[in-house]
Formats: C-alpha cells, structure tokens, sequence
C-alpha cells in the first residue's frame, strides 16, 4: 500500500487519521472553552484541550506537507484557528480566570461515537454491484478470491487504527 500511487494514498490515509483525532479533540476544547467563558469556570480544562488539539494537529503536519494542495490549505487553516484560540483562552485564563490547567494524561479521550451519525449501511455493503453480474467471467476467480482477502486486510488495519483513538 506504501508503494501504491508513490505512497500518496498511505499519506492520505493518514492525513485523514490524524486530522479527524484532532478534530475531535478541537471540537471538545470549542465547546471547553464556551462552556468555561459562559460559567467563569473551568478555563484551565479548556487550554488543556487546547493544547492537546494543536498538538494533534501538529502531528498530522508531516503527511499534509507531502499531500499539499486543498488538503494543505484547510488543514492550515483549522490549525491557525485552534493556535488562535488557543493562545488566547491561556491569555484569558492568566489574567482573569486564573484556573488551574489539567495534565494532558488526565483529560478525557473523545468518544469516536459521539462524533459519528449511526446509520446502518451493512445493507448497501454487502449487496452484490450490477456490474459483478456483467464482468464475473472477465474476472477469474482466483482474482475475485484475492479483492476478498484485500478487502479483509484493509478492513483489520481500519478497525485496530480506530481502536486506538
């Protein structure tokens, strides 16, 4: 897969890996900080969150160097918002909220549910395409055979590589 495309896809991949883990984090630490400057309370939680989403931002940098183009624009984006706003909670938080920020290791890691809309789609993925029907005596079966074991691969690296957020 590394050689596929000159490692562009793989770059992709985890371009979109490490950008959703900081996505995640940066919509807790939006709704940390509004819920802190609404309640004058609970600041210092927020710049941690903060702190983490930008540094989970700076971890997708290396794939998105290589990306470029619109990935590289939006992703620079959404890292100059959360370096904004960043910067300015801890601003904040020094000179009127004075809360205590939290260790890194103590917040609570983002629910990948919570930020997922549950529709089934077992249906859609496991009916047989219109094509197949058309194309199955192009395709030998030894191919058809190995597409099942790629899809079976690549369906493992996705389910341990979100197992870990």
């Amino acid at each position: 897969m590394r050689q596929y495309d000159g490692g562009r896809f793989a770059n992709v991949l985890g371009y979109h890996a490490s950008y959703f883990r900081a996505q995640s984090y940066w919509q807790l630490a939006q709704s940390k900080y509004t819920t802190a400057d609404a309640k004058a309370k609970g600041m210092g939680e927020a710049v941690t969150y903060l702190r983490v989403a930008v540094a989970k931002f700076e971890e997708g940098k290396g794939f998105v160097s290589v990306i470029g183009g619109a990935y590289k624009a939006n992703f620079d984006k959404k890292l100059a918002e959360a370096v904004a706003l960043r910067d300015k909670a801890h601003k904040e938080n020094q000179k009127v909220y004075y809360d205590p920020e939290s260790k890194p290791a103590d917040l609570t890691k983002p629910n990948a549910q919570n930020f997922v809309n549950m529709v089934a789609m077992t249906e859609e993925m496991n009916a047989v395409p219109e094509m197949d029907g058309k194309l199955r005596h192009l395709v030998p079966p030894q191919v058809r055979a190995m597409n099942d074991e790629l899809k079976n691969v690549l369906q493992g690296i996705i389910t341990a590589e979100f197992t870990k957020i």
